[in-house]
This record gives C-alpha cells, structure tokens and sequence, in this order.
C-alpha cells in the first residue's frame, strides 16, 4: 500500500440536492404567488419583489448551508500514515481504537461542535492520552478500514 493511496474516503451532505430543490421550491412559490397579481393588473410590484425574493431566498439555503458545513467538517479521508477528518489531520501511527478514560470529554475532529444528525461518532484514543471523537456516516467501515490500517503501521 502507498503513502498516498487512500484506503477510506467520506463526503457528507449533499449540497447540490439541499440547495436546488428548496430554490426551485422557491422560485415556484415565486411565481406562483405573483402571478394572479400579474394576471389582474399586467404588472409586477417590484417592491414585494424586491423584499421577498431575498428572504424566500435565505430562508431556503439554509438546509444547503447545512450540508456544506457538514461536508467542510466531518469529510473523512484515511490513508496508510494519515487521518484527516476536517480540518485536523493525525498521523495513524498514534492512534488506538481503545480511548483512554480521561476526567476531560472527547475532542470531536474536524471543527464542529457535535455530532451531526445522521451521523454517529466513533472514539479514538492518541498516542499521549488523548480522547477523539470521529463522527462517520459509516461507522462499521470507517473501522474495519482504520482497523487495518492501524494494524499495517
């Protein structure tokens, strides 16, 4: 196995999906909502226009925005000497899946601030007692793969 041959790779969320369909869902209420406005008077207040579509807009990123941060956060890539989950990145020698009992909680890797919903966390101990969290959507391969590859080094 090479150094940079990548022995597990995951990309959470699906930001295509989670901004498309609610801005399309947007665009149609958009339209929807104007167009008996459009049918009566031929017109188009541009004012309303001007306040809502911004608002139906924002409103309707949010489940995007969601899923980008979860992609910029919790992407997992494993290969034989690193972990990189995030924006953290662990040398695979120091790692053990057997996390030490500590008085201080575990450390989630890649930068949020929890588990995201849909995820579940995996633990893992470091070479100097530390206490990591993984949040994978895939945590039986997530493990067989670490497994392994703890094993190699």
């Amino acid at each position: 196995m090479s150094d940079t041959e990548i022995v597990y790779k995951e990309r959470p969320g699906k930001p295509k999906l989670w901004f498309g369909v609610p801005w399309a869902l947007c665009a149609v209420l958009m339209i929807w909502s104007f167009w008996d406005y459009w049918t009566e008077h031929h017109e188009v207040p541009l004012d309303a226009v001007a306040v809502l579509l911004p608002l139906f807009f924002g409103i309707a990123s949010i489940p995007g925005l969601v899923s980008l941060s979860k992609r910029r956060y919790n992407a997992i890539t494993l290969t034989s000497r690193t972990l990189r989950v995030g924006r953290d990145t662990l040398p695979v020698a120091g790692l053990t899946l057997h996390p030490p009992a500590t008085s201080r909680g575990p450390r989630l890797l890649g930068g949020g601030y929890d588990v995201p919903a849909g995820m579940e966390a995996v633990e893992l101990g470091g070479r100097r007692g530390e206490h990591y969290l993984v949040a994978t959507m895939n945590p039986q391969a997530f493990v067989a793969a670490l497994t392994r590859v703890i094993a190699e080094a």
